[in-house]
């Protein structure tokens, strides 16, 4: 869980002799950062999102991705306190301040600090059931009794939470696998120097993830997965100390009918298609989707007090892929209302444009008269179907998941 941590100066005056290891209880917190600022020296804020010193999305389908990049990232912090920024369904990132304050059980003094900021840069994947984690690790300065010879253990990420089961290199949990490289002073690692004064000259590691299909269910093989950060700081006498961070949920799915077969999703984020009424190729679509959500009074059929979904500030849409019947009723109940309104617009070389669309559960036909229908210009209507149909795909839409509609 997240905590707001009082970080004790660098200054602190600590005893001029150390107590005994097993006489010091050590406690950890972690702060959401929002809006950290600028970027530390050796940063890069290219488009790749590649960091001196490794990192960046691992190779893998060739799908136009909008990634963080760490110098985004610590720019542009998490949002409104919240412990993660999902840019959208492919990027996350989250930045974070870590004190690990090390306490003298006989007088309740501190005698030692451990203070770093912490850096996350997540990747999520179209064509494969994975995911990949770039963790840098910031400013890291110890004081009092935690040394720099100090193990500082940060690879042991969790399932579901802070206690949950531990995901080490190879290991599989609930269907996920560690594939990427043991971390210091963990397994697959032990030739390494798992100590501070490592981690102060490489700061960074990265964590790669592969999802069992077989774990999936449903039509789609859905599977959600919590990962959560548990940082351990290990001390003399092992008094070990895990700081168990805010998840990150990420879901998995191998739906037939997306153009890419399976992928992964990072969900904390309101999935939304925009339209734009100053795009010519769709404006007369888009100008019809923003008066039904904001003149809804204007739109056919007539209706004292519609209310159609879908906005930013009204009831999601949800995606209707397997039910085909309702599929086709949407349509027909839309295509009824053009006819009574415009009788002859098919041969005039209009569409019925329906909106909610026809692949959405609000769509026409059990929508008891909230909706709109009207004829459009065959090319523009068409033109703003091929667009959320790609949507679809690019955001990994699947069947039942809600959405929104943004017309600017």
């Amino acid at each position: 869980m997240s905590a707001v941590a009082v970080l004790l100066s660098p200054a602190t005056a600590f005893s001029a002799s150390d107590p005994k290891s097993d006489h010091i209880t050590y406690t950890a917190t972690y702060t959401p950062l929002d809006e950290s600022g600028s970027a530390p020296a050796g940063a890069s804020d290219g488009a790749s999102g590649v960091r001196a010193g490794g990192g960046g999305r691992p190779p893998g389908t060739n799908f136009n991705y909008d990634d963080v990049t760490y110098g985004e990232c610590v720019k542009h912090g998490n949002t409104n306190g919240q412990p993660n920024w999902v840019k959208n369904h492919f990027a996350l990132c989250r930045r974070g301040t870590v004190q690990v304050v090390g306490t003298d059980v006989d007088t309740g003094e501190p005698v030692g600090t451990l203070t770093y900021v912490e850096t996350i840069v997540g990747y999520a994947f179209q064509g494969e059931r994975t995911v990949a984690f770039d963790q840098y690790f910031d400013d890291i300065q110890s004081t009092g009794t935690i040394k720099d010879k100090t193990t500082f253990l940060i690879n042991r990420w969790n399932e579901a939470n802070g206690n949950g089961p531990i995901l080490h290199k190879g290991e599989k949990h609930n269907g996920v696998t560690q594939v990427s490289g043991g971390f210091r002073g963990e397994v697959g690692s032990a030739k390494e120097d798992p100590s501070l004064t490592s981690w102060k000259r490489d700061n960074m590691e990265i964590l790669i993830f592969d999802e069992d299909e077989a774990s999936g269910t449903g039509n789609d093989k859905v599977h959600t997965f919590n990962f959560v950060p548990a940082t351990f700081f290990i001390s003399d006498g092992s008094h070990n100390v895990q700081l168990p961070e805010p998840e990150i949920t990420v879901r998995f799915d191998s739906a037939p009918y997306l153009k890419y077969k399976k992928g992964s999703i990072f969900t904390d984020i309101r999935a939304t298609m925009n339209y734009d009424r100053g795009n010519a190729d769709v404006k007369e679509t888009a100008q019809h989707i923003w008066d039904a959500q904001n003149r809804p009074e204007i739109t056919v059929p007539k209706k004292a007090g519609k209310k159609i979904p879908g906005g930013l500030s009204s009831m999601p849409l949800h995606r209707i892929f397997y039910d085909t019947k309702l599929r086709d009723r949407n349509r027909d109940t839309a295509r009824a209302a053009c006819q009574a309104e415009w009788p002859n617009y098919s041969s005039d070389g209009k569409d019925c444009d329906e909106y909610p669309f026809s692949t959405t559960k609000e769509g026409a036909y059990n929508a008891n008269g909230n909706f709109s229908a009207r004829a459009l210009t065959s090319k523009d209507n068409q033109k703003a179907g091929s667009q959320l149909s790609a949507w679809y795909n690019d955001d990994r839409i699947l069947d039942g998941d809600a959405f929104y509609v943004h017309v600017s």
